[in-house]
């Protein structure tokens, strides 16, 4: 199991982020591949929704199941991969810091490297270079 954490400093009140952050079709703001999102009722712990994605000319449909959501402070998804893919928890941690906000993501996940010596730290490596440029991408959005 990999945990890969980063974070950004956001010119925004806590609240906002948190409303930003909350609102899922919001990430399709996040990624050019996410072509639609199902919800059925509103969000809470336990609640499953599913995202759209479209890469190459193939669709892709993944469920994704609400793990934490704490007002202000947290929210993390758990996305259910199919086999032979393991399962990935993404956690947001916000921390209010007078008017700014500090937007902390972790990634729990497993680095599958079987029999490929020095791939764990690469796959690690392109794991935080995702989680980087999520949280650009919520900076530039945000602050915008």
């Amino acid at each position: 199991m990999a945990i890969i954490e980063t974070s950004v400093d956001l010119s925004k009140p806590v609240e906002k982020v948190f409303e930003f952050i909350t609102n899922l079709d919001n990430q399709k703001k996040m990624s050019e591949y996410i072509t639609g999102i199902e919800v059925s009722g509103p969000l809470k712990v336990g609640m499953r929704y599913k995202i759209k994605t479209s890469t190459m000319g193939s669709e892709f449909v993944t469920e994704n199941d609400v793990v934490a959501l704490e007002p202000n402070k947290k929210f993390a998804v758990k996305t259910i991969a199919a086999p032979p893919a393991s399962d990935v928890t993404n956690t947001y941690v916000l921390e209010a810091s007078g008017s700014e906000t500090k937007l902390t993501a972790t990634m729990d996940a497993v680095v599958m490297t079987i029999g490929m010596p020095g791939m764990e730290d690469m796959v690690k490596g392109q794991l935080k270079g995702a989680l980087n440029q999520t949280l650009a991408l919520i900076k530039k959005t945000i602050e915008a």
